[in-house]
C-alpha cells in the first residue's frame, strides 16, 4: 500500500562538527583508499520504533562520535605520489532533518514503485554546493507513524562498510546515552597495514573511473524455497566425500543468492548480447582485515574481490549448482590475497577481461555481516537495511534487507539498464 501523495520535506543541511576540539593534520591513505575516492556509497536503516525527536537526537550523538571518529569530519585533499589523503580540519558532516507526509508501511519503501524512492531519503553529492564536501552525509526523516529512516551517504575513501558500521554503532551507543568503550579505540591510521596487491588497486580504479550509467534502483527478493531447494540439491550431489575425502561444506545462502542473481541478469542480456559466447564476470567484495593484520578498531578500507569468469552462454544457460561452485572457487582464493598477490585476478584482467566491458560484469556486495543490522538508535536495531548508490558506475546489487530474512533473501539491485528491467525481473520472479 503507498499514500497518494507522498512528500518529504527537508531542512537545508547544516554542519555538524566534533562536539570537542579535534586533532588537526593531514592523514595519509592506503592505495586502496585512494583508488575508492569520490565514490558515493548510501545506506537506508528504516526503524519501526519510535524514539523521542529521533532528528535531533542522531544529530547530537553524531557531534560527540565525531570527537574520536574526527578524520570522519575531514575533507579530501591531494597526497604525496598522486594518491589522496585526507585533511583533518573539525569542518564536519552534512546533516538535515526530514518529514515525510505518509506512514512507513505507506511508503511502500521494499515495493517495485515505492510512493518514496530511496533516493529521496538521503542526501546526495549531487546536491551538495560546497566546493570541498563533506565526507559523510545525514539524513534523518520521520514518519507520520513516529517510525523514521537514517539515510547515510558517505566516500568510500573515508570508510568501508565494515568500518562505516562501526562509526553508526557508536553514533547510536551515544544516542542511546552508552558511553563509548575504552578497549577499542577507533584506528584509522594503521601503519602496519600491507597494501593490497596492485591487481586489486587496478581492479578498484577501473571501478570507481567507469562512467555513470541509468541503472534503475530496485528491491528484489529471492524466495527462501529456492535458496533452501538449492541448498538441498547441493547436499544431495556432494553429500560424500570422494575416496573417502571429507564431504564439501553446505553451500551457504550468499553463494546461492549471487549464482541465482548472475544467471537472471546473464537470461535478461542474453538475447541484446553481440557474442554470446563472450566472457562475462561475477566479481563480490570480501573483507580481509584478518588476513591484511589490521588493528582492531581500524575502519579504513581493507577489502578484497572474489572473482568468477564464465562465457554469457554458459552463466545463461548453466545450472545454478555449477555457478555456485565458480563462486566457491572464488571465495577459496579470498584467503590467499596477500599470498599470492592475487595471481587469479592478475591473470584474468591480463587475459579474456582486457576487452570486457563495464557492463559484463556484475559486482556483488553483501552487509549482512558488517554491523548494520546493530546500528540502534534508541528503539532497537534496523527492521530493514536498504544501499543505494548514487554513481551507478557498474552494474551492482548490495544484499541487505532483514536481519531475520523472513521475507526471502533481498537485495537492492542496480545490476541492468532500463531496457533489461522487466526481463530480469521476470527471471527473478521465476525462482519461485
Amino acid at each position: 500500500m503507498s499514500c497518494r501523495v507522498s512528500v518529504v520535506t527537508k531542512s537545508s543541511p547544516l554542519l555538524v562538527g566534533p562536539s570537542e576540539t579535534t586533532p588537526a593534520g593531514t592523514l595519509r591513505l592506503t592505495a586502496m583508499d585512494s583508488a575508492l575516492a569520490s565514490l558515493p556509497m548510501t545506506a537506508l536503516f528504516v526503524y519501526e520504533r519510535p524514539i523521542t525527536q529521533p532528528a535531533e537526537a542522531v544529530r547530537r550523538a553524531l557531534s560527540r562520535a565525531l570527537v574520536p571518529y574526527y578524520p570522519v569530519a575531514g575533507r579530501l585533499a591531494a597526497g604525496a605520489h598522486g594518491g589522496a589523503a585526507i585533511a583533518c580540519t573539525g569542518g564536519g558532516v552534512a546533516f538535515a532533518a526530514a518529514l515525510a507526509s505518509c506512514a512507513l508501511q505507506e511508503a511502500g519503501l521494499a515495493d517495485a514503485r515505492p510512493a518514496i524512492p530511496v533516493e529521496g531519503l538521503a542526501l546526495s553529492y549531487a546536491g551538495q554546493r560546497a566546493e570541498d564536501p563533506s565526507l559523510l552525509l545525514m539524513q534523518v526523516t520521520e514518519f507520520s507513524c513516529g517510525g523514521f529512516v537514517v539515510g547515510v551517504t558517505w566516500d568510500h575513501v573515508v570508510a568501508d562498510g565494515v568500518g562505516m558500521a562501526q562509526f553508526l554503532q557508536a553514533v547510536g551507543e551515544l544516542a542511546r546515552g552508552l558511553a563509548l568503550p575504552d578497549a577499542v579505540p577507533p584506528v584509522r591510521l594503521d601503519s602496519s597495514l600491507p597494501e593490497l596487491p596492485p591487481p586489486i588497486i587496478s581492479m578498484t580504479k577501473s571501478l570507481v573511473s567507469s562512467p555513470h550509467s541509468e541503472f534503475p534502483s530496485t528491491y528484489i527478493t529471492v524466495p527462501l524455497s529456492f535458496i533452501n531447494r538449492i541448498k538441498a540439491e547441493f547436499r544431495r550431489d556432494n553429500g560424500n566425500g570422494d575416496n573417502g575425502a571429507a564431504a564439501p561444506a553446505p553451500c551457504s545462502t550468499f553463494e546461492v543468492f549471487t549464482a541465482a542473481i548472475w544467471r537472471c541478469r546473464a537470461r535478461a542480456t542474453i538475447a541484446s548480447a553481440a557474442d554470446k559466447d563472450a566472457p562475462t564476470a561475477l566479481a563480490f567484495t570480501a573483507n580481509v582485515r584478518k588476513q591484511a593484520g589490521a588493528k582492531d578498531g581500524y575502519y579504513g578500507n581493507v577489502f578484497t574481490f572474489g572473482l568468477a569468469v564464465a562465457t554469457l552462454r554458459a552463466v545463461a544457460d548453466g545450472d545454478v549448482l555449477d555457478l555456485v561452485k565458480l563462486i566457491r572457487d572464488a571465495k577459496a582464493r579470498v584467503p590467499c590475497t596477500f599470498a599470492d598477490g592475487a595471481a587469479y585476478v592478475a591473470g584474468e584482467m591480463g587475459g579474456r577481461l582486457q576487452v570486457m566491458r563495464p557492463y559484463d560484469v556484475l559486482y556483488v556486495t553483501s552487509w549482512w555481516n558488517l554491523g548494520f543490522d546493530d546500528v540502534d538508535f534508541g528503539g532497537g536495531g534496523a527492521a530493514r537495511v536498504m544501499g543505494n548508490m548514487e554513481r551507478k558506475v557498474v552494474p551492482g546489487c548490495i544484499l541487505c534487507g532483514r536481519k531475520d530474512k523472513k521475507d526471502g533473501v533481498a537485495a537492492m539491485a542496480l545490476c541492468v539498464k532500463e531496457e533489461h528491467k522487466e526481463a530480469f525481473h521476470a527471471e527473478i520472479a521465476r525462482l519461485g
